[in-house]
């Protein structure tokens, strides 16, 4: 599956935008509050169509009422907020190599996100639901939603027959879709998968090519990483490095965080592709939405982090959003990797162009080779000359408060000697020194 366009209408911050998107990996940029967020959850309403043609878990994405836009008006000494309907999500794509549209609107505060528009995946979906219902090995798209909480906000667990998975007893391949398109984290489950599937592997005393899969789509992402598997006797999943083995749950935020992802993303391609077996990470194609990208990684890390993906699922089309230089810097300039910057509809050339220049050119910051401060300390030096050129022509009362304003212009940089010093030299020689009356 692959979304190509998608225009959205009235739908949070967005009146009416449309998207066009390459085929391997989008990077979405933009200063705070321009909609990067909101972008991705409409790709998740987009994404979650696919559910209407598919049975439990999957779970169809709605659009919900809290993203309608809601439009301001003054009248005489009040505002009024009124939202604005239809909301609407507009999306043509693929989905099994097949070409075709979709819509999913919301025409009221009461009323239900529309279907009848969605009849052409809809109609995609059951012929593969069908497939899978006859055992036929059609290829089921991975679909993720990885939030920003995804460190800290866990799914609650329950005990429904759709969110109890057994992963030693068989279940349906569609358990691959199970809260897939909730921006939480499920990490408890996750590592449940690790353990059962270790313990499988060792009753049967043969190699689980699933659990291998997931294996090297974890390494393949985890720099300096040796080995990955489920501790039995600690009940722990352990990450070996070159000096040491360290539990998941010693792991500094960076790393759980990118193994919990990578390790879901590889386990749903397992799950709901198992006959690929090892090369089920390398064939399986999909959409996946992750937020904030770079999410407590070190800048090193922020610069690989785009190829590792890449290169561990090489047929899914990823999305993310960043405000971090480093990522930008790392796209690598290749067919179907885009990046698309809310601040400004003009596609930006980011090969080849140092952090500078991305900080600059296409995140918009001034000067960013100096910090803020030095830059205040600039324009406080300039408004103190200034101040200090109109001394001669003074009256005694506009010399005090000249006086006091240089006192304030000043006053921050306390900590610096020589800036300090150079300033009572030029007001020496203007005449203002000494203390305000």
């Amino acid at each position: 599956m692959k979304i190509h366009q998608i225009k959205l209408k009235n739908f949070h911050c967005f009146e009416d935008r449309e998207f066009s998107f390459g085929s391997r990996f989008n990077l979405i940029i933009g200063d705070n509050a321009t909609g990067k967020t909101t972008l991705l959850d409409a790709l998740s309403v987009g994404l979650g169509s696919l559910f209407l043609g598919f049975p439990e878990p999957a779970s169809p994405r709605n659009i919900t009422s809290d993203e309608v836009r809601l439009a301001t008006y003054h009248h005489g000494d009040s505002w009024t907020v009124e939202p604005q309907y239809p909301t609407q999500v507009d999306c043509s794509g693929e989905v099994d190599g097949r070409q075709g549209t979709w819509h999913r609107a919301l025409t009221s505060k009461d009323g239900r996100t529309t279907r009848q528009d969605a009849d052409w995946i809809r109609a995609e979906a059951s012929r593969l639901s069908e497939a899978v219902k006859q055992g036929q090995p059609a290829i089921l798209p991975v679909i993720s939603y990885y939030g920003t909480g995804r460190l800290w906000v866990q799914l609650r667990q329950t005990k429904t027959k759709a969110s109890k998975v057994d992963t030693l007893k068989p279940d349906t391949r569609f358990v691959g879709y199970l809260d897939c398109l909730n921006p939480a984290s499920d990490v408890k489950r996750l590592l449940e998968w690790f353990k059962t599937q270790e313990i499988s592997a060792l009753q049967q005393g043969t190699l689980n090519s699933t659990l291998e899969a997931a294996r090297q789509a974890i390494l393949s992402c985890i720099p300096g990483g040796s080995h990955v598997g489920f501790d039995v006797s600690r009940d722990e999943l352990m990450i070996r490095f070159a000096e040491r083995s360290l539990p998941f749950s010693f792991l500094s935020d960076g790393y759980r965080n990118m193994v919990a992802m990578v390790a879901d993303i590889a386990v749903r391609c397992a799950t709901l592709n198992p006959y690929l077996k090892a090369k089920s990470s390398q064939e399986t194609p999909g959409v996946v939405l992750i937020d904030e990208i770079d999410l407590h990684l070190h800048p090193r890390w922020q610069r690989r982090v785009v190829d590792d993906l890449l290169r561990t699922f090489p047929k899914i089309q990823f999305f993310g959003t960043t405000h971090s230089p480093f990522v930008i810097q790392s796209l690598p300039p290749i067919e179907g990797v885009q990046l698309l910057n809310l601040d400004d509809e003009h596609a930006e050339e980011f090969a080849n162009k140092s952090v500078e220049d991305i900080s600059e050119e296409i995140q918009g910051i001034e000067l960013p080779q100096r910090s803020k401060r030095f830059k205040d300390m600039m324009k406080a030096a300039e408004e103190y000359f200034a101040i200090l050129g109109k001394a001669e022509q003074a009256t005694p009362a506009e010399r005090d408060a000249m006086k006091a304003r240089l006192d304030a212009l000043s006053m921050p940089y306390s900590d610096d000697p020589a800036y300090q010093a150079f300033l009572k030299m030029q007001r020496t020689s203007a005449g203002l020194d000494g203390e305000v009356q």
